[in-house]
């Protein structure tokens, strides 16, 4: 059972933040930046209603962000960690997470493109997932999303290394595969659910250490996807 203390995978636009910047004010047709931040919390409007059993696979719901992906997504994989990962583990975890939406639509929607040294957050032409320090101890992981209308244009993940991190759901610490399925489907144009009835779906907004069930999707996230990309 999830307790006051979980760690949230809300995706806040902070708009209060300012954290929607184009990126030039000259520059005609420029892009939007999206800053989709995961933190630490707990905000649900129906405390204490999680269903007690895994009820992924016969709830439908979902949320779409206003804009998504018109081209397969080619992403490059920074695994440069200071937890002692070696590169095929980390490529490994983090494509997993991608095909586990790759596989629920006939659309080519992800392709890794290999590794590089770029950095998470800048708008380079690289769609990167990186670990690197963010400026909150309560925030996760960072989600950068440009677009222009309703189409994304490029997207980067930085996971926080505030944080200790696993490739096997370590009790204790965040597991990549899970943190970066659900990040995935932010990438894909979904966005979170806020309440608890969504507990056991990948696209529930809130997640805690050791938790590894956002590996696997659930019908609402599938539903969404396939919204957006076909069956």
């Amino acid at each position: 059972m999830r307790k006051f203390g979980s760690l949230a995978l809300a995706a806040l636009i902070l708009l209060s933040f300012a954290a929607i910047l184009p990126l030039s004010a000259s520059a005609v047709g420029s892009p939007t930046r999206l800053m989709v931040v995961e933190w630490y919390g707990r905000g649900s409007a129906e405390p204490y209603a999680i269903p007690a059993e895994d009820n992924s696979m016969s709830n439908p719901d979902y949320k779409l962000l206003r804009f998504y992906w018109h081209t397969t997504i080619e992403y490059w994989i920074n695994s440069t960690n200071g937890y002692g990962f070696d590169e095929s583990a980390v490529v490994g975890n983090i494509t997993a997470s991608a095909n586990m939406w790759d596989e629920q639509t006939s659309y080519t929607l992800f392709a890794c493109k290999g590794t590089t040294e770029k950095t998470a957050g800048v708008y380079d032409s690289y769609n990167v997932v990186a670990w690197g320090w963010y400026d909150n101890p309560n925030v996760i992981a960072v989600t950068y999303i440009w677009y222009t209308r309703n189409q994304i244009v490029e997207t980067d993940t930085r996971m926080n290394t505030v944080f200790g991190w696993s490739l096997s759901g370590e009790t204790g610490k965040m597991d990549v595969q899970n943190i970066m399925t659900h990040e995935f489907g932010h990438w894909c144009g979904l966005n979170d659910l806020y309440r608890d009835r969504d507990y056991w779906l990948t696209m529930y907004g809130y997640s805690g250490y050791g938790e590894t069930h956002k590996r696997d999707l659930g019908l609402g996230d599938i539903l969404g996807l396939q919204k957006r990309y076909g069956a």
